[in-house]
């Protein structure tokens, strides 16, 4: 009985249980899903129960009212964004293949995906924080306007969503994916502004009530999207494609942000399925209003169609027009002799790259402004017979200064602003077939079809830059062509190396020139194409010159041997002069001859004063270095090319010298009948003697070339200061010593340059591995300084530069403005703006309609040493100067204005790094020279503009 009893209380109690933790259950459910109600509905439920209208968030938001909306919604604007990345995808096979690649799936079934998630670029701009941004687009449903939100950056806000918090609504779009894969295309989705964020360990800038906002937002975006998932993509190809997929979503994101092609509309204007109907068609429109779509390339262009040729091509343009192309990148290296018509063959192998597949357009990169000055305007004369009868492809120059050049302002129609929403502005066609947008900032240049730049240009996109990875976008579709590639020190040697990683690495193919390249510096490039190889994978052999090397990315490497064009085979006697006296004397005898002289020396200061020096002689020399005002320098320019260019005549060449620095020994097509140069490099000394007799002119004034050098003799016991003791200046400039007495050693040994026979022994004899075993003993502490400074530049350069396997992330380099990151080392300068105190204001140097054009036409550098700030000025001066200076400070500018105060002998009053005062003198004929106390001569004084010195 006891045992029933017992068993009956049991069963009983066991009910009582299994009901109590029931209704626990039911409670907790209860409460967590009241919770969740409140928390999606919010507030407003007390507020006459508004639900969230997800068109009611604002995405763009414009200041002034008048017939425009007040704001143009979110959603609207996303489905903007997807529209031009899916636009730009329909008319880029390139960026489409590498997709493919990618993906190992067809394009078809990648896009739709991508679109979707690009669409998501903006969905941090839920957040209340930013949405209070405005006042007057505020969505009332929220409740009363808070006031002024503190900072809140919406790209982290968007990377906290889609990588975490809302991670859910866009995980159909992903089929079986790896986490990491997944971070690697979403980051640069979110940060879409061209640089990305570290948000490791920081705390969340959103709440929960942002949170349901995103997610209803989102899914109200993505209901028009019929999406099938994306393929399956390995982590390893999610992140190399991050840093192309980065470029195109901010690509996409300019052109949705334009309300020139996307105007505002009211948030019950459209359905957003209609609005996504309407969106694309106008980002059809609006990429073909920009001209985005890649011209299609002529197929049958040979040789002589593309330059319009008159003359045999030489066994390396030959070469080319028939060097077999292989599968994926190609590294392709031409060596051959100055003159030789290296960028003729380079042009021929890059048209069969581009209807290969290889590019849909090329980019030329050259070491300096004048370069690529003289490079654009080379270009101009066969770029279109690369493309297609009836098409009109875009041709840049891309360059610090592009705009103040005249030959491309004048191919190119003004911008008409940005506007406040981040407006393209106007876009004509024209008869360069460039277009305001490429012309209106440098890393849009890029994405023209034809570029023509400095390789400072390209560097800034394997740099942590802004916008980085738009410039690696634009490169990505392009033929690179490195133009004098051994003119770069060791910093910028690195650069490019990373830069050719990048390339590769994203399916590029790159033709590297020049006339002296050292063996080590071409491996290091080779092995840096192919992804930082081994050295054995990247081994190069053969001693013949000239050369083409051809580098697959995968596969074995071809080196050609080929022989020289019969005219450029040739003997330049070496003669080796003990002084400058020695040198301006021979060149005023082979004036009064009737020669073309050129003297190059390593300093503007010692150019200068070589320049005074030939004047005091009776010679009307013209001086070219960088110390110019730019409207000044680019006029010399032309001058140089118009005097010493193929085209010269005897009456122009006749008696005619100049006088000039660095500037002239690369690239410039210019011819002289005899050159004097300061002591350099061997490699740069071979440079200088290839402007020599360059050109065929019948009879010259001189019986033969000869190439006169300035030189310390190089005796096997030169003390430590051999080269100062000579180059007080020069031994700044070039401060690898040993380096030096290897070259002098090496050529006067020589006696001549034989090309092109000696030029490859005369270049490894230099920089052999094997080299510092003859250096003299007191020079052994120099060239071991100069191995630890590059050594050390290239550290430099490796903790600047971007890592291609990590993918489009923040690291611990940190990402900045473009003018934040140096593409070269070097001292600090100043960039002083030349002006006249006219009427009480300040007017420029430079005269041109467009104001901001005539200051940049004024600017001129000097090293911070010698100058950099304004002296002591009367007040309304300093007052006016300092006015102008903070507005260009607002953007970054950190230009100082230099007042003349009276025009008829220009000078001003200068402070350098020990806040010495000095007066800083200036015309067109001379440059801008700093004067130490001795030779003022009263400040302030009477000056002009006049060509006196």
């Amino acid at each position: 009985m006891r045992s029933a009893f017992s068993t009956y209380c049991g069963a009983v109690w066991k009910r009582f249980a299994a009901l109590a933790r029931l209704g626990i259950a039911i409670c907790f459910f209860l409460y967590f899903s009241i919770e969740k109600c409140i928390n999606i509905v919010d507030f407003e439920l007390c507020r006459g129960s508004r639900l969230i209208n997800p068109l009611s968030f604002w995405g763009k938001a414009s200041p002034e009212s008048g017939e425009t909306p007040l704001f143009h919604p979110l959603v609207f604007h996303a489905l903007d964004v997807a529209a031009s990345f899916e636009a730009l995808l329909a008319i880029d096979n390139c960026a489409g293949s590498k997709l493919e690649a990618a993906f190992a799936a067809p394009i078809a079934s990648i896009i739709p995906a991508l679109a979707a998630l690009t669409a998501l670029h903006d969905i941090g701009k839920t957040a209340k924080k930013f949405q209070a941004k405005s006042e007057a687009a505020w969505p009332d449903m929220l409740g009363p306007w808070p006031g002024e939100p503190p900072r809140y950056d919406h790209a982290a806000g968007s990377s906290d969503l889609l990588l975490g918090r809302i991670q859910d609504v866009s995980a159909p779009l992903f089929e079986d994916a790896d986490i990491d894969a997944k971070t690697a295309l979403l980051t640069p989705i979110a940060f879409h502004h061209g640089k990305p964020c570290d948000r490791t360990g920081q705390p969340s800038t959103i709440d929960q009530r942002d949170v349901e906002n995103a997610r209803l937002v989102a899914r109200e975006i993505l209901s028009v999207f019929d999406a099938p998932p994306l393929p399956p993509i390995e982590q390893e190809d999610a992140q190399r494609l991050s840093w192309l997929l980065s470029g195109l979503v901010s690509l996409a994101d300019w052109i949705g942000s334009s309300t020139r092609f996307f105007p505002y509309r009211k948030p019950d204007a459209f359905t957003t399925r209609d609005y996504w109907s309407y969106a694309r068609q106008r980002a059809r429109n609006a990429v073909k209003e920009l001209r985005l779509r890649t011209a299609a390339v002529e197929v049958n262009v040979g040789f002589s169609s593309l330059f319009a040729a008159q003359w045999t091509p030489s066994a390396a343009q030959a070469h080319c027009a028939a060097l077999p192309l292989t599968d994926g990148p190609m590294l392709v290296f031409i060596e051959d002799i100055t003159g030789s018509g290296k960028t003729e063959s380079a042009l021929l192998l890059a048209q069969r790259m581009m209807q290969a597949g290889k590019g849909r357009g090329l980019l030329v990169a050259l070491p300096t402004m004048a370069t690529a000055n003289a490079m654009y305007r080379r270009m101009a004369d066969c770029y279109l017979r690369m493309f297609a009868a009836g098409e009109t492809p875009s041709l840049a120059l891309a360059h610090g200064r592009a705009k103040l050049h005249e030959g491309f302002r004048a191919s190119i129609l003004p911008n008409d602003g940005a506007g406040q929403s981040g407006a393209v502005g106007e876009i004509e066609t024209v008869s360069a077939g460039c277009s305001a947008f490429f012309a209106d900032d440098r890393r849009k240049a890029l994405l023209a079809d034809i570029g023509v730049g400095t390789i400072d240009q390209a560097l800034l996109g394997v740099l942590p830059t802004k916008y980085a990875t738009l410039r690696l976008y634009g490169l990505s579709g392009k033929v690179l062509i490195i133009d004098e590639a051994h003119a770069y020190d060791s910093y910028v040697s690195r650069e490019v190396e990373r830069l050719l990683t990048f390339h590769a690495g994203l399916g590029g193919s790159a033709i590297v020139l020049s006339a002296t390249l050292p063996r080590r510096m071409k491996e290091a490039y080779a092995r840096a194409f192919r992804g930082g190889a081994y050295r054995d994978a990247a081994r190069l052999d053969s001693e013949a010159y000239p050369l083409v090397t051809s580098v697959p990315y995968r596969g074995v490497i071809v080196e050609t041997p080929l022989a020289a064009r019969d005219d450029l085979r040739r003997k330049v006697a070496v003669t080796r002069l003990d002084n400058t006296e020695e040198a301006l004397a021979r060149i005023a005898a082979a004036a009064a001859m009737g020669a073309a002289v050129a003297y190059i020396r390593n300093s503007v200061d010692d150019a200068i004063e070589a320049f005074k020096a030939l004047r005091e002689k009776g010679l009307e020399p013209l001086l070219f270095h960088a110390r110019f005002a730019m409207s000044d320098r680019l006029a010399i320019e032309e001058k140089v090319l118009e005097i010493f260019g193929k085209s010269g005549t005897p009456s122009q060449r006749a008696r005619r010298v100049l006088v000039g620095t660095q500037v002239i020994q690369e690239s410039l097509d210019i011819d002289f009948d005899l050159i004097v140069s300061d002591l350099a490099p061997i490699d740069l000394l071979i440079q200088r003697a290839g402007r020599l007799w360059r050109h065929a002119r019948g009879a010259r004034p001189l019986p033969g070339p000869d190439f006169l050098v300035v030189s310390p003799e190089p005796v096997s016991d030169a003390s430590a200061h051999w080269f100062a003791a000579a180059f007080r200046r020069g031994a700044y400039v070039y401060q690898a010593h040993a380096l030096l007495w290897l070259s002098a050693k090496t050529l006067f040994d020589a006696g001549a340059i034989h090309s092109p026979e000696g030029v490859r022994s005369m270049i490894e004899t230099v920089y052999g591995a094997e080299a510092w075993e003859k250096i003299p003993e007191a020079l052994l502490r120099n060239f071991d300084a100069a191995e630890g400074k590059a050594y050390g530049e290239k550290g430099q350069a490796d903790n600047n530069l971007l890592v291609f396997a990590n993918g489009y992330r923040a690291d611990h380099r940190g990402w900045s403005d473009d003018v934040r990151t140096p593409t070269r080392l070097g001292e600090e300068r100043t960039t002083f703006r030349l002006a006249f105190w006219r009427g009480g204001k300040l007017r420029p140097y430079a005269q041109d309609e467009d104001e901001a054009r005539a200051w940049a036409l004024s600017e001129v550098s000097i090293r911070a040493y010698q100058a950099n700030h304004r002296g002591a000025y009367p007040a309304d001066v300093e007052q006016a100067a300092a006015t102008k200076e903070e507005l260009w400070r607002k953007h970054g500018d950190g230009a100082v204005i230099l007042p003349f105060l009276d025009e008829r002998d220009l000078q001003a009053s200068v402070k350098n790094e020990k806040s010495e005062e000095k007066i800083a003198s200036y015309n067109n004929s001379v440059g801008l020279q700093v004067l130490s106390p001795p030779h003022m001569r009263g400040w302030p004084v009477v000056g002009t503009r006049a060509n006196a010195t």
